[in-house]
């Protein structure tokens, strides 16, 4: 079994496909890193928009118990 590349500077070069290979790994690498901190930003922007959401929540809480709204209604047919 003999190896298909003899030292590091060929398997580098790959014959004269080096630069395709080597750039289109650089692109893939490129394009998942971007991803990756795309998502870590929108996902710290998310739980930054939930946390104001509970605390809107939260103060509008106590003024909307006031109202009525979620008293029962006696039913008189009911009650026969």
């Amino acid at each position: 079994m003999q190896p298909y590349f003899y030292s590091l500077s060929e398997f580098i070069a790959m014959g004269t496909h080096g630069v395709f290979v080597w750039s289109c790994w650089a692109i893939t690498v490129g394009i998942m890193l971007v991803f990756i901190v795309y998502s870590r930003r929108q996902r710290q922007a998310l739980i930054k928009q939930l946390a104001i959401q509970q605390v809107r929540q939260a103060q509008r809480k106590p003024s909307t118990s006031r109202h009525t709204t979620n008293q029962r209604h006696p039913n008189p047919a009911r009650d026969q």
